[in-house]
This record gives structure tokens, C-alpha cells and sequence, in this order.
């Protein structure tokens, strides 16, 4: 028997600020890079995750969403399956990688290899929050609800998780596009293609 699911939480990181359900979280200053805000946004989450100063981008910045969410939502020691996507994969640590391969000074560096793969932030989240469930991330030209809505619908229908941490991971050294949401049987606000399109596009 298929049954409705309902978005519980959702949290976005723009260029200029991040916002949990409705509430704006902190604002981007002029003169931050995104790595600053982003560590800003760290300091406000009060993780206190050594390991976030060694991620690439794309780790920091989805484990900040997904760390704001745990605050209002239990996803730990819970089967909660992360269903991600983006458009650029880990094309940032790929290029750095790349550089410090075939750069002028040779000085490859398995920190930054590490994460030329995007499940990586996956694996990351997995393991601050003692997640054994399943993870996958998917490559997309634009954030796609019209494919994420029906897969965790189908992933919580199944018995196969009992909430899905999913949306949409895109960041660089200038542009911030994350949104991330977590589905459940249970809530208010209907999972569907429209609501997640209001929520993306509120930013």
C-alpha cells in the first residue's frame, strides 16, 4: 500500500544566507568567501567536528544543512537513507587534485583526493550521525524533485529506511546552491513536486 510522505525539515545554504524552516539562520557578509560563511555557520551549529575543517566544500556544506535538521529532527541511530544530487559532482576537488598532480610542484595530496568523489560527503554525514542505511548520489543538469519525490517515496514505502535525508548539493569557491530536506510518513507538508519547488526556490 503506497502512503503519503511529508517533508519534516528542510535547510538551505545560498550565497547569502541559511535558513531552516522558514527561520533565517545568518546572513552572509560583503566581504566573506563561502568558506568563510560557511565557517561561520559552523560556529553558530556548535557541532563541535573536528573533522569539518578537513572536508572539501561540498562535505562542509551539506553536513552543515544536514546538522541544522538533526537539531529539530532525530535522524541519529535511525535508518535514515541520503539521497543527494548535484551538477558539478566533486568537480572542485577534482580540479585541485589535478593541479597538485600536474602542477609546477608536483605535491599530491590524498586530503584533497579523498574527496574526488561526491559520496564522499555522504559517507562523511554517515558517519557523524551513525548511519548505516543506503546513500546514493545522483548527477543532475538542475535540482530535480520531479525524480527525488517519487525515489523516496518508493525507498519509505518500501520499509527500506524510516525517513530519507534528500535534495540538492551544488557549491564552489563563489556560489552556494544547497537544499536539503528530510521525508517522512509523518508531518504537515504534503512531499510533493510543488513543495519542494517553493521551498528550493524561496531563496
Amino acid at each position: 500500500m503506497i502512503t503519503k510522505t511529508y517533508i519534516k525539515s528542510y535547510c538551505q545554504i545560498t550565497n547569502n544566507k541559511i535558513i531552516c524552516d522558514d527561520e533565517v539562520i545568518l546572513e552572509r557578509n560583503n566581504s566573506e568567501s563561502i568558506d568563510e560563511f560557511l565557517k561561520r555557520i559552523y560556529q553558530k551549529s556548535e557541532a563541535n567536528y573536528p573533522k569539518y575543517h578537513k572536508m572539501d566544500l561540498l562535505c562542509k556544506a551539506t553536513f552543515l544543512a544536514a546538522e541544522f535538521i538533526s537539531k529539530k529532527e532525530n535522524i541519529y541511530e535511525t535508518e535514515t537513507a541520503l539521497v543527494f544530487s548535484n551538477h558539478s559532482s566533486s568537480m572542485i576537488s577534482d580540479e585541485k587534485h589535478a593541479l597538485s598532480i600536474y602542477g609546477e610542484e608536483s605535491t599530491a595530496s590524498p586530503a584533497v583526493f579523498v574527496y574526488t568523489l561526491p559520496n564522499i560527503a555522504l559517507g562523511e554525514m554517515s558517519i557523524r550521525h551513525k548511519l548505516l542505511s543506503e546513500n546514493v548520489f545522483f548527477i543532475f543538469d538542475k535540482f530535480t524533485p520531479e525524480f527525488l519525490v517519487p525515489y523516496a517515496e518508493q525507498n519509505l514505502n518500501d520499509k527500506k529506511s524510516d525517513l530519507v535525508l534528500a535534495g540538492w548539493a551544488e557549491i564552489d569557491e563563489n556560489d552556494a546552491d544547497v537544499f536539503l530536506y528530510l521525508v517522512s510518513k509523518e508531518g504537515a507538508l504534503e512531499h510533493n513536486e510543488e513543495n519542494l519547488n517553493n521551498l528550493y526556490l524561496k531563496k
